[in-house]
């Protein structure tokens, strides 16, 4: 499969100046900008929406600013916000101050933040995102008005800016700022936040010797899922330094943009270049978050069960019907799988190759979720099942698994599970619902198709080898164990089941022309 790599290019500060307004048109007409963020309150605002009559395609959102130039609200409505001697606001490191000794009243950022959106209403522009000047959203007593502003004027987008910390060493300035920035959102209550973009790439281009070279770099290292590239080109204007003390390097940025090298590289077709409009639009209904996957063949005894607890853990995360989708992928079975699943509102996607990795694979592939969760057909899910999820990856894990329980029991299958239990916790694997988010299963290849049999242990382990090398842990969520039934305890034997595990495995691991007849008996033939 290959994995999809989208990039939205942001430049920010548009309105800071007819320089920097001019420098970003000419990046957008040029295809090196994608979205820009636009200064509402100071005098380059009227330059630069008259700069967008040229440019429908600029994907245009609000650059938050409480560092620079008059508030957009009378003063006396934000007294928290603003220097009184001057009637502005208080430059970055009183800010900061304030902040940190709650000297900032969450009313007088509400209110700001809302009159700033309503000047772009007012000019007739619909906002695709929110992020700030100077990151300043990140503070705490500012980050969570901020954000339940966005969230009332229907702005999804609001840029979470942490830059992995492996990706911006050794630049010191950069280092520090993205540390700075995490323990910032800690102690706003953002430390596990994640953005509306998989990355988000920039701080360490931020005043780069080299910028062409650096940007070059970041374009040929963009990882699957979509990433937003923070820029700030701009040409040479002393209205800049009035508010800004980046000056400069906004040309070497402007040119680097341009250079024929760079250009030659957005368009060569592995890259696709997207505002955030664009994101918003492809989300279908606008809101799939869980993207559930149910490999099945001939699965129409137990399939409407699982659906029917998938329903009501739907319900219990109550983020609207659209937030999970279901897709059954379809083994080409022979009884009444596929018509269950259209009927019950499913996508149903047809793989004929009988190898469960590339029947898992297939419904992957066709998913809109960010996060994936897969489950067996003949499993129940929690209620608690996606919220828990949700928190997790929120949390910062490169995934999990649910672990299971069984939905009757003897002597034989208490030991089975009680042996499967000890493998789990010695390989470090687990089953029940597995989830990921979709750019990490495509980062590792998704399940082996090579492997007929013990694909999901395999697919684990890659996950938390990626896991391991980016910090993130692979966790088990066992408050919310999904029951699997014991079918195959019936159809084998209760002794026969374990052994036929076991038996399978070596089989594949020797790759024996044996694994494949008893993967069809094991797999197929029982349902046939």
């Amino acid at each position: 499969m290959k994995p999809r790599r989208r990039l939205v290019i942001n430049a920010d500060d548009f309105g800071l100046a007819p320089g920097v307004s001019r420098a970003i048109v000419e990046a957008h007409l040029a295809g090196s900008v994608t979205s820009a963020s636009l200064m509402v309150n100071l005098p380059g605002f009227q330059d630069a929406l008259d700069r967008l009559h040229d440019t429908p395609s600029l994907g245009v959102g609000l650059h938050f600013n409480l560092t620079a130039g008059p508030p957009a609200c009378p003063a006396d409505r934000v007294p928290s916000l603003v220097d009184r001697r001057t009637g502005h606001f208080h430059p970055l490191p009183a800010l900061v101050a304030r902040t940190l000794t709650g000297r900032i009243r969450s009313a007088d950022v509400e209110r700001e933040c809302a009159a700033q959106l309503a000047l772009l209403h007012d000019a007739g522009i619909m906002p695709t995102h929110l992020d700030s000047h100077r990151h300043v959203h990140m503070l705490p007593g500012i980050g969570e008005p901020v954000r339940a502003t966005a969230a009332r004027a229907g702005i999804r987008a609001v840029r979470v800016p942490f830059e992995r910390m492996t990706k911006v060493f050794p630049r010191v300035g950069a280092s520090a700022e993205q540390a700075a920035l995490r323990a910032a959102g800690r102690l706003a209550g953002a430390g596990g936040a994640r953005g509306p973009v998989d990355h988000f790439r920039g701080s360490a281009l931020f005043s780069h010797p080299d910028f062409e070279a650096g940007l070059l770099k970041v374009l040929g290292e963009l990882e699957p899922g979509t990433t937003e590239l923070m820029v700030h080109p701009g040409h040479d204007d002393p209205e800049i330094l009035r508010w800004d003390s980046y000056a400069t390097a906004r040309e070497l940025e402007w040119a680097a943009l341009l250079t024929p090298a760079v250009r030659e590289r957005l368009t060569r077709g592995d890259i696709e270049l997207v505002n955030f409009g664009d994101l918003r639009c492809d989300e279908p209904g606008g809101a799939t978050r869980i993207s559930v996957v149910i490999p099945a063949y001939n699965e129409a005894a137990y399939l409407p069960a699982l659906l029917d607890s998938i329903d009501v853990a739907r319900a219990a995360y109550g983020r609207g019907p659209d937030a999970v989708e279901v897709i059954v992928a379809d083994n080409d079975s022979t009884d009444a799988t596929a018509e269950i699943a259209r009927c019950r509102g499913c996508r149903v996607v047809l793989e004929r190759e009988r190898v469960i990795a590339a029947v898992r694979n297939a419904g992957a592939a066709i998913a809109a979720g960010v996060v994936l969760a897969f489950v067996d057909a003949d499993s129940v899910i929690d209620s608690g099942t996606f919220q828990a999820i949700d928190d997790a990856l929120r949390a910062g894990v490169i995934g999990g698994a649910t672990g299971v329980t069984m939905d009757s029991w003897s002597i034989a299958i208490a030991l089975s599970v009680i042996f499967l239990r000890l493998a789990s916790f010695f390989s470090r694997w687990d089953s029940g619902v597995v989830f990921c988010r979709r750019e990490d299963f495509f980062t590792v290849a998704g399940f082996d198709t090579g492997m007929l049999f013990g694909e999901d242990f395999a697919f684990v382990r890659a996950l938390r080898r990626l896991g391991f090398a980016r910090r993130q842990p692979f966790v088990t969520l066992k408050h919310v164990r999904a029951v699997t039934s014991t079918r195959k305890f019936t159809e084998f034997g209760h002794g026969r089941w374990l052994l036929g595990n076991i038996r399978v495995l070596v089989l594949s691991w020797m790759h024996s022309p044996r694994a494949r007849r008893f993967v069809e008996a094991y797999w197929y033939k029982v349902r046939s």
